[in-house]
Order: C-alpha cells, then sequence, then structure tokens
C-alpha cells in the first residue's frame, strides 16, 4: 500500500471537496486524513490518502492530472513513508485566542512564546478584519502544551508588548 500527502489549491467554487473525493473513489483511495480552508476566494486542502496494493502511484499521478485538466485546481504529491502514514495526529490541549489592533510582528510574537515554552502549534488559523477602530487582528491556535507550567504567564508578557488580548483555555476530556 502507497500513501501519499497530497496539496491541492485553486480558486474557491461549490464542488471542490466532491470532485476531488470522486477522483480519489475511482482509484478505490482511502483519504486517511485531510485539512481544508478556503483563504479570501482561494481553496486549498492537505491530504493523506492510501492506494490499495492493486494501484500504482502512476495511476493516481494520471488521475490528479485528470482532476487538474478538469477543475483548474493545482494538485502536487509526495509519497511518505508507512511510518510518517501511521504516526498519530498531534492533540491538543489547549486552545489560544489572540485579538486586538493589526500590527505586524504579532504571529511571531505569540509563535516564539509557545516554542520558548515547548508547546507545539496542532492548527493556527489567522484573519484580519476592518472594525470601528481600525483592522482588528484575530488568531486562534490549538496547542500542545503537556501541561508547561509558565505558558499563561509568556503569553500575557507578548500580550502587553503587543497590544493584543491572549486568553489561554486548557482542553480536558471532559469539554471533548
Amino acid at each position: 500500500m502507497s500513501n501519499v500527502l497530497l496539496s491541492i489549491s485553486g480558486h474557491d467554487r461549490a464542488g471542490i471537496v466532491r470532485d476531488v473525493a470522486e477522483s480519489l473513489l475511482h482509484l478505490n483511495a482511502n483519504i486517511e486524513d485531510s485539512s481544508m480552508t478556503a483563504l479570501r476566494g482561494r481553496f486549498t486542502m492537505m491530504m493523506i490518502v492510501s492506494l490499495p496494493e492493486d494501484r500504482s502511484l502512476g495511476e493516481l499521478k494520471a488521475g490528479l492530472a485528470e482532476l487538474e485538466r478538469r477543475t483548474r485546481l493545482s494538485v502536487q504529491s509526495q509519497v511518505i513513508s508507512d511510518e510518517e502514514a501511521s504516526a498519530s495526529a498531534m492533540q491538543p490541549d489547549h486552545v489560544i485566542t489572540v485579538h486586538g489592533a493589526d500590527r505586524v510582528g504579532i504571529v511571531y510574537a505569540v509563535t516564539s512564546a509557545l516554542a520558548d515554552a515547548g508547546a507545539s502549534i496542532v492548527d493556527v488559523s489567522t484573519e484580519q478584519r476592518e472594525g470601528e477602530d481600525g483592522s482588528v487582528y484575530m488568531m486562534v491556535l490549538e496547542v500542545a502544551a503537556g501541561g508547561q507550567e509558565g505558558l499563561h504567564e509568556a503569553l500575557q508578557v507578548v500580550a502587553e508588548r503587543m497590544g493584543v488580548t491572549v486568553e489561554v483555555h486548557s482542553l480536558d476530556d471532559a469539554i471533548l
């Protein structure tokens, strides 16, 4: 069985996920893990798929080339090892929200504090919106911090320095 990481992007429209899933269905490829989002009219997705033994990487590439031709999506593929494909996804134990006036350096400051604290980012989403008082910046991070002491304090230092509000929410099994 081959495991492949796919990166797919294009102009956002209804039916992209269906089109990709249909192409993979014709190959009996199993979508094992995926993440998808739309940003300012662009759609992007990453997924790990597994091919059955009776399908070749050449058949997958031909199917993906047909998908690109038919949909104008851009598709990149990369074979990954069985070890990478079977690795467990990192589970977040905290959600961190950041919001305030938009300015250069917010992402760096927050992610630097997290790295210094030994926390790994599992997922991050950012957005700039126009508000009554100008541009507002929002960021939501899911992190695996492993009960790192001082995480909240380190992020409050960042909040004061950057002029933003930072909230740290611990996730526990009762919430999930």
